[in-house]
């Protein structure tokens, strides 16, 4: 097929320029992904490292790069502008279980006040 010389040299251009687009997203996507599985090892469930990095007035945002998951809110409560959050994690290890509180002043971050854990080999 073979385009006229007007027409075929816009049509050329926006091809080009629609799979530089498609070439940019794909490189972007495929950087992001090893990126993000170097800085956790184990996404989705904690190790007793993972835990043991995590340390009383951290962010919420910095336990959770620790962690490399949300984990589930067990419990939430507020009064006052304040916010008290208990939340729970799944473990690499089958029958162990992990569990932090969050205290959240008004205008500030949820911050790490209480963790606790029960490690079974």
């Amino acid at each position: 097929m073979r385009f006229s010389r007007g027409a075929g040299e816009g049509m050329r251009r926006k091809i080009l320029v629609s799979a530089c687009a498609v070439l940019a997203l794909l490189v972007g996507t495929v950087t992001l992904v090893p990126s993000a599985a170097a800085a956790n090892k184990s996404p989705g469930c904690v190790t007793k490292a993972e835990y043991k990095k995590a340390e009383k007035g951290m962010t919420e945002a910095h336990v959770k790069k620790i962690f490399g998951t949300n984990g589930r809110r067990e419990a939430r409560a507020t009064s006052g502008g304040y916010v008290s959050e208990i939340r729970s994690y799944k473990t690499c290890s089958k029958w162990s279980a992990v569990a932090i509180s969050l205290d959240e002043k008004p205008h500030g971050s949820p911050q790490l006040t209480g963790k606790s854990a029960a490690w079974v080999s």
